[in-house]
């Protein structure tokens, strides 16, 4: 076999290996796919997969790949102009060549429904976020946007919870404008060594009426009940106390403690304050007296 021979072997050697290394290649950058199916009642409303726009529903619908050994998302938003956030966890992953369907109705938000934001922070992966007990989505990235109507009713508290950590909780007094993003910046601590929950649901028959633990603000009555989560290794709360505006506070004594994953109710019925009448005054008293003294005059003179 002469050079030139050799040289036309070698070169279609060649032209025969590289597309197969460069397909092994190709299929190991990145790995497996699986998919996403993600169905929507509205054309042009955006998919956000932990705030990573995915793109737009066309047709009812989108189709979102994810490699099947990346790191999982967590939780899907989709909006539209004119209609409330769709949001939710996500809890299942597409195996390699396999299609997941989330279905997402949205609805049409009120009348006036300009939309601000709160954008929270923290120090926890994965953290879930509730605004007055509803949930919101997770951290991802240490944020969560939370979009809200301008024109809806105003949240009252917001907590972020997750496993291993103090749950924390504070008021929101600060209610963003049309097209404004207020920050909220929520810094959990480490929950301590056996840090297993369980939960109180307080119950009330006023609407707003606020729950403290041993003085502690947890929050406020919604639908009739407020969920307060406490380690079970913690040192026991006593008790409970349920007030509002116009009605007697009422203290409950905590006899019953919940263990892990258990919940215990505490029924509260609050009474309205009946106003009393001030006592009367020294001039009003000696005019009452003056009064009686003239009266008797007179039936003397009679």
């Amino acid at each position: 076999m002469d050079r030139t021979q050799i040289l036309i072997l070698g070169i279609a050697l060649l032209v025969c290996t590289v597309p197969a290394v460069a397909s092994a290649a190709a299929e190991t950058i990145g790995g497996d796919q699986g998919y996403y199916a993600v169905h929507c009642n509205v054309d042009g409303a955006q998919v956000f997969f932990d705030n990573d726009l995915k793109g737009e529903i066309t047709s009812g619908r989108l189709l979102v790949p994810v490699y099947v050994t990346g790191t999982p998302y967590k939780t899907i938003s989709i909006e539209a102009d004119g209609y409330e956030t769709y949001t939710t966890s996500i809890v299942e992953y597409p195996a390699k060549g396999e299609t997941v369907d989330i279905n997402a109705n949205l609805q049409q938000a009120p009348i006036g429904g300009d939309t601000g934001a709160y954008l929270v922070k923290s120090n926890v992966e994965g953290a879930k976020v509730f605004f007055d007990s509803d949930l919101k989505g997770e951290i991802a990235n240490g944020e969560l946007v939370v979009r809200v109507y301008v024109t809806g009713t105003p949240y009252k508290s917001i907590s972020v919870e997750a496993d291993g950590y103090e749950t924390y909780t504070a008021p929101v007094t600060e209610y963003p404008a049309k097209s404004e993003t207020v920050t909220i910046t929520a810094t959990l601590q480490q929950a301590p060594i056996g840090g297993d929950m369980g939960a109180f649901l307080v119950k009330s028959n006023v609407e707003g009426a606020k729950v403290a633990f041993d003085g502690e603000a947890k929050g406020e009555i919604k639908n009739g009940e407020l969920l307060v989560r406490v380690y079970v290794t913690g040192t026991p709360y006593k008790t409970v106390t349920v007030s509002a505006e116009g009605y007697a506070p009422q203290s409950v004594g905590i006899s019953q403690y919940p263990a892990k994953g258990e919940t215990v109710e505490i029924d509260t019925t609050l009474t309205p304050v009946t106003p009393t009448q001030s006592p009367l005054s020294p001039f009003a008293v000696l005019g009452s007296l003056c009064i009686c003294g003239a009266f008797l005059l007179l039936r003397r003179e009679n």
